[in-house]
């Protein structure tokens, strides 16, 4: 099984994102995402979008899950 991880966006380029942990990740055309915002990322991939609520509330869940 596998999951997206939710990641803050530090800056957007063309077609990748810079990523909490100054990771770069590729992003789709038809996603578009600015500073600020969350993305689902699995593996170097950015598949979603997420407000900063939801990317918080799935932070603090997976986060909970490893007490």
């Amino acid at each position: 099984m596998c999951f997206a991880v939710p990641y803050k966006v530090l800056m957007v380029g063309k077609n990748n994102a810079l990523i909490e942990g100054n990771k770069t990740v590729r992003i789709g055309n038809d996603l578009r995402v600015k500073t600020g915002e969350f993305l689902q990322v699995i593996g170097d991939i950015g598949v979603s979008k997420l407000s900063q609520k939801e990317g918080l509330k799935i932070r603090k869940m997976i986060k909970s899950l490893n007490n």
